[in-house]
């Protein structure tokens, strides 16, 4: 009787925290944005001998980014590079992908915050992204 009783308290506990650990009740997710097509573009660049630069690899200033731009990244470098963000801080950005040499890619930027970025093929490139309103 007590080995029967226990075993219903611990398929009693596990249910529990299994439907606790599986969001239970958690809302739906959001689709990202999506911009309009007037939506202003901020072009931001990766500088020739990018990775000869370190913290000036954008240039020598914070990337700063209006809320509701376009985020247009063009690769102006001889060599291929991976942008990612450091902190999930702005979550349309998480990183760039592959951008060969010439490549362009585009993020839709909705969440105001601020995060470090880097490139995971060349660490010593380094920098900031700012949203901000406008």
């Amino acid at each position: 009787m007590r080995s029967a009783r226990r075993l219903i308290h611990v398929t009693l506990a596990s249910t529990l925290l299994l439907m606790g650990a599986c969001g239970g009740n958690a809302g739906p997710v959001s689709p990202p944005p999506v911009p309009s097509p007037d939506a202003p573009i901020a072009n931001v660049y990766i500088l020739p001998g990018a990775s000869d630069l370190g913290p000036n690899a954008f240039g020598d200033h914070p990337l700063v980014i209006f809320k509701g731009e376009q985020m247009h990244w063009r690769n102006l470098d001889s060599s291929e590079h991976n942008l990612v963000a450091d902190t999930p801080s702005l979550p349309e950005f998480r990183t760039t992908g592959l951008l060969a040499p010439g490549g362009e890619r585009s993020f839709f930027m909705a969440t105001l915050g601020t995060t470090k970025i880097h490139c995971t093929i060349h660490p010593q490139m380094v920098g900031a992204i700012i949203v901000q309103e406008r």
